[in-house]
C-alpha cells in the first residue's frame, strides 16, 4: 500500500500499515496509553511501534491530519512530554531490545526502561551510568543528557554514546555518529527531543560490576553543618565518587527529618570516610551491590501533582545554603536533593554536545510535594523563589512547568543559534515541537 493511499485513509490506512498497535477512543488499553507519570491526556491516537518503519507512519499520519507530536518511552517526563490532548503519540516503548555488540558496545531500543539495561549488563559484569530510577525510559532520559549514579566517573549517559537511529521529519531513518551527520549527532546529544524520534543508542559499558552505595544519615539538627561540610568535601573528592545530599520535606515527621547523603563509589570505598565525619552519623547503610541495584523507583499517591524545578551551579555561592535552608522552612511542601557533579561530567568540552554546561559543579534539583489542596499557595511561593536564585543554567530533564526562560538556562546562546540552524536542516517544519525546543532559524 502507498504511502498517500494510507494517510487519504485516516486511522484505517495507519492501521492497515503499522506492524504494533494502533489505539484509539474506544480501544482496550486507549485510556492507559495516554496516561504518563506526570499528566493524563487524550491523544486522537497512540501508536505502539515496533520498528522504525511503524514510526515513520506515525509521522506521516500526525502531518498528513495537522497534528501534534508527542513521543513516549518510560513516560517520566516532569512536564508530560510523552502524551498530549488531540495528537499522535508516538511510543516506542516495544522497540526495548538489548543487544551487546563487540567491544562492550551495547545497542539499546530507546523503549528499553534502565532497569531491563541495567539487568542484562549486570549478567556479564557491565554497567551504564544513567540515571538512579528504574522504570525510566531509554529515550527521554538520552534526550536530555543522563545524569547517572556514576556521572562524576564517567560523565553523562549521552557521553558514551557512540552512535544512534532516529528517525527525522522527512521520514529518513538515519544512522548517526561522529563521522555520518556529525551536527545531528552533536544535537540528539542532549535535545534529541525537538530533532526526531531516536529508536536506539549505541552505549559504549563500562566494566563495573559492583559499587558501594548507599545513604549516610545525620541529625536534622546538623543540617547546615553537614551540608557545608559535604559542599566543601564534594567540591575535591575524587571522581570515584558520586553523591547527593537529600532533604525530605519538613512537613514529615514533625520536621524533625535526618539529612540523608546518598553515595555511589566506583572504586576504592575508603573516599567515603571525610563523609562520615560531618556531624553525628545516625546511620550508615553503604554496602557493595552489582550496580544494577542502585536503580530504585518510588510512586506517589494519584492526587500529588509534584512542581519541580532545578538549577545547574558553576560554584557554591557563599549565601546559598542560607537561601536553600530558609525556603525549605518556609515551603513545607518542598524536598530538595543537591546533586555534586564534576569530574569526567566536567572533562567534555562544553561545545561537544548539546548538553553545554560542563563547567556546572552542583545541580539543586527541588520537588514541591502533595496534592494541589495540601500546597495551598505554595507553588507561588516556590516559582518566586527559583527567580531569586539566578543559576547558571538548567537541566532539561527536570522541569515539570517550563517557560521560555527555561529554554535560554538549558540552552546558551550560542548552542541556540546551533540548534535552531540543525533544525531547519532537518526539522524545517517544527514537527517535533515542545515547551523545551528550539525553533528553526527563519530562512
Amino acid at each position: 500500500m502507498t504511502e498517500s493511499a494510507v494517510v487519504g485513509r485516516g486511522l484505517d490506512g495507519l492501521r492497515d500499515v503499522v506492524s504494533g498497535e494502533v489505539l484509539a477512543d474506544g480501544d482496550a488499553g486507549y485510556a492507559e496509553a495516554g496516561r504518563v507519570v506526570a499528566a493524563d491526556r487524550r491523544p486522537q491516537v497512540v501508536v505502539r511501534c515496533a520498528g522504525p518503519a511503524d514510526v515513520v507512519a506515525a509521522l506521516r499520519y500526525a502531518e498528513a491530519q495537522d497534528l501534534p507530536i508527542a513521543i513516549r518511552s518510560g513516560g517520566h517526563n516532569a512536564a508530560g512530554f510523552g502524551t498530549n490532548d488531540g495528537g499522535v503519540v508516538i511510543d516506542v516503548r516495544p522497540m526495548g531490545e538489548v543487544k551487546v555488540l563487540p567491544n562492550d558496545v551495547v545497542r539499546v531500543g530507546a523503549g528499553a526502561t534502565w532497569g531491563e539495561v541495567a539487568a542484562r549488563l549486570s549478567e556479564l559484569g557491565l554497567a551504564i551510568s544513567s540515571g538512579d530510577t528504574a522504570s525510566v525510559g531509554v529515550g527521554g532520559l538520552m534526550a536530555g543528557g543522563g545524569i547517572g549514579w556514576m556521572v562524576r566517573k564517567y560523565g553523562l549517559a549521552i557521553d558514551n554514546v557512540v552512535s544512534a537511529e532516529v528517525v527525522t521529519a522527512d521520514g529518513s531513518v538515519r544512522r548517526v555518529d561522529a563521522a555520518n551527520e556529525p551536527e545531528l549527532f552533536w544535537g540528539l546529544r542532549g535535545a534529541a527531543g525537538s530533532l526526531g524520534v531516536v529508536t536506539s543508542y549505541d552505549i559504549t559499558a563500562v566494566r563495573q560490576p559492583t559499587v558501594h552505595f548507599g545513604t549516610l544519615l545525620y541529625p536534622w539538627t546538623q543540617t547546615e553543618q553537614v551540608l557545608n561540610g559535604w559542599v566543601e568535601y564534594a567540591a575535591t573528592a575524587p571522581e570515584s565518587l558520586t553523591s547527593s545530599l537529600q532533604l525530605a520535606p519538613t512537613m514529615m515527621a514533625d520536621r524533625q527529618v535526618p539529612v540523608a547523603i546518598m553515595v555511589c563509589v566506583a572504586g576504592d570505598p575508603a573516599v567515603l570516610e571525610p563523609l562520615r565525619n560531618l556531624g553525628t552519623l545516625l546511620t550508615d547503610k553503604v554496602t557493595e551491590v552489582p550496580y544494577a541495584e542502585v536503580l530504585s523507583d518510588m510512586s506517589m499517591p494519584a492526587d500529588w501533582q509534584p512542581r519541580i524545578r532545578n538549577g545547574l551551579f558553576d560554584m557554591w555561592w557563599p549565601d546559598l545554603t542560607g537561601r536553600l535552608l530558609e525556603a525549605r522552612q518556609q515551603l513545607p511542601a518542598m524536598a530538595m536533593e543537591i546533586r555534586a557533579l564534576g569530574g569526567a561530567f566536567g572533562a567534555m568540552p562544553a561545545d561537544a554536545t548539546a548538553f553545554a554546561h560542563r563547567d556546572a559543579q552542583f545541580m539543586v534539583n527541588s520537588v514541591l510535594m502533595g496534592s494541589v489542596e495540601a500546597q495551598g499557595s505554595q507553588p507561588g511561593e516556590f516559582d518566586a523563589f527559583w527567580q531569586t536564585l539566578r543559576p547558571n543554567g538548567a537541566y532539561v530533564n527536570f522541569l515539570s512547568d517550563p517557560t521560555d526562560e527555561d529554554i535560554e538556562l538549558c540552552y546558551p546562546e550560542s548552542h541556540r543559534a546551533l540548534l535552531a540552524a540543525l533544525k531547519q536542516e532537518v526539522d524545517p517544519g517544527h514537527m517535533f515541537r515542545n515547551a523545551l525546543s528550539v525553533s528553526p532559524r527563519p530562512e
